[in-house]
Parts: C-alpha cells; structure tokens; sequence
C-alpha cells in the first residue's frame, strides 16, 4: 500500500510525539487516558494523510483501540481486575487478542506500521504505573487493579505462540508483524524495570524494527510470500537485530531485563519458561531469514539457467 506524505503529516506527527512526551509528567489517570484518546485521534489524522487507498483497515484499528480504551476506563472506575486485564490486552494486542493486529497491521502501510509497533504502544504501556505494578508482581494481591496471575499467563503465551507462528511462515512482513506481538512482553517486562530500561528497549527495537522495514523494496505488495529486497544481506543483518541475537543491541537491553528483574523478584521459573519460549522466536527468526535466502539463491539460479 503506497504512502503519501504531506505537510499534514508532519503537522500530526509532531503534534502526536508532543503528547507522547507529555505523558510522562502525567500523575491523574483520567487526564491521562484523555491525552492518550487524542494520541489516538492523531495517530489516525496521520494514518488518513499517509493512506491512498482503502481505509477499512485503518478504521478497524481505530474501533478496536477506542472500545478497548473505553473498557479500560470503565473497568478501572469499576474496580474489575479481571476484566480490566483482559481490555488491557486487547489495547496492546496481546494474548488472547492479537489474531486481529495480525490481519489489520500486515497491510498498513510501512511508516503507520511502524509506529503502530513501536510510539504508539509506549502510552497503554506507561499506563500500568497507575495499576501499582511492583506490588503486582509479586502475585499476591488480588486485589489490585490488574490480575497477575492473567497477565503472566498472557506474557508467556504471546512469545510461544507468536514464536510457534514465525516457525510455519515464509513472509518477512509476516515475521515482522509477529516479532511485534511478541516482543509486547518484553515491552511489559521492560516496564516492570524502571524507565530507563523500558526506554533503551524502545529505542533498539524501534530503531531495528524500522531499518528493517527500510530494507523492503516491495512491501507496497504484501501478498507475495518472500519480500524482495535489493539488498538481502542488509535486510538480513538488521533481522536478526531485531531478533535480539548477540552482539546486536537489543540481546543486551534484553539481559539487562531480566537481570533487573531476577534481582528483585522471585519467580525464577517464570522467568526460565519465558526464556525457553523466546527461543521458538529466535528459531523463527533464523528459519525465515534462511527460507529467503534459499529464495534468493533459487532465483538467481533460475535466471542463470534462463539466459
């Protein structure tokens, strides 16, 4: 899908990263989630100016993102942990609510997708600093706003499912998409740290995600099964950042996760569960990255045979 950039695009854009920095110095929930509806409102005047054609996917992420922050509101005024957990998932895209982001976010265009994977998940995500979270973590009190026990359920489910998808896939839009989904947890676990370290995380996976993306030179057809790139060893090298594979970045802002974190908690199991999980990831991440490359090499092979 083709984009288009315009001064308006730059007006929404900006106007949207203002907001963004705004949240941090927000301490009332319910200003918060205002500012936060009209982040949503830009992101969509944005996604509008960037769009050229069908808008329906667009609208139904825009439906989808305001019936979940309405429940939020609502099941927060309410005090409803359960269900309150459960429409914070559907905010983020997470277990059991991701199949919808997967269907809707593979056909956005590169730049909208982008920064629905990345800027515009940082609100839901600071939001939990009004849910209490460190005590929360401690899977003790039931009766904070957010339901523990689901929300790890939900952590460790994202990464296995989403790294058992990446394993029977041969699209790297695909492969993108879902490294999206399940690096929401590593965005949780991130924000159960400190700020510092959710922001580094942000800042690598942002940075991989959109050279990653910059790499494609066929996106605007996502309907192919491999997508070609001009320059396959770029793209492949900025994948495997994105993967959190060592020596690149994002493997180091990852450990020092879960070192903060195993400092301070006792749910080593957790923690090993997870780590076996994120490991399909890895997996998925390698066995696509050579499916292409065997594409590559056939084609070429092809052409030569050819002429």
């Amino acid at each position: 899908m083709l984009m288009v950039f315009s001064p308006y695009s730059f007006l929404f854009f900006s106007t949207y990263i203002l907001f963004l920095f705004s949240l941090f110095s927000v301490n009332n929930f319910y200003f918060y989630w205002a500012i936060m509806e009209l982040m949503m409102l830009l992101f969509m005047g944005l996604s509008y100016t960037l769009f050229v054609s069908s808008y329906s996917q667009l609208m139904i992420y825009f439906l989808i993102q305001t019936l979940s922050s309405f429940l939020i509101l609502v099941f927060y005024v309410y005090s409803l942990p359960l269900l309150l957990t459960m429409a914070f998932f559907m905010k983020l895209s997470m277990f059991p609510f991701f199949m919808w982001y997967i269907n809707l976010v593979y056909k956005f265009p590169n730049f909208v997708f982008w920064l629905a994977s990345t800027l515009h998940k940082i609100p839901a995500m600071l939001m939990i600093k009004f849910f209490k979270l460190p005590a929360m973590l401690m899977i003790k009190l039931f009766s904070l706003p957010l339901h523990p026990p689901l929300l790890w359920l939900s952590i460790l489910c994202s990464v296995l499912l989403s790294g058992l998808m990446m394993l029977s896939i041969m699209d790297l839009r695909m492969l993108l998409v879902l490294s999206s989904i399940g690096n929401n947890a590593w965005f949780l676990l991130s924000q159960m740290t400190n700020i510092f370290i959710f922001l580094l995380f942000i800042f690598f996976y942002s940075t991989s995600l959109f050279l990653s993306l910059n790499a494609f030179n066929s996106l605007s057809k996502p309907n192919i099964s491999l997508s070609f790139s001009s320059s396959p060893y770029v793209l492949s090298l900025w994948v495997m950042s994105l993967s959190g594979m060592p020596p690149f970045p994002l493997f180091y802002s990852k450990m020092l996760i879960i070192f903060s974190l195993t400092q301070t908690l006792d749910l080593n199991y957790l923690f090993s569960m997870f780590l076996v999980f994120n490991s399909l990831m890895m997996m998925g991440y390698l066995q696509s990255l050579m499916k292409y490359f065997m594409y590559i090499y056939s084609s070429n092979v092809h052409y030569i045979l050819k002429y």
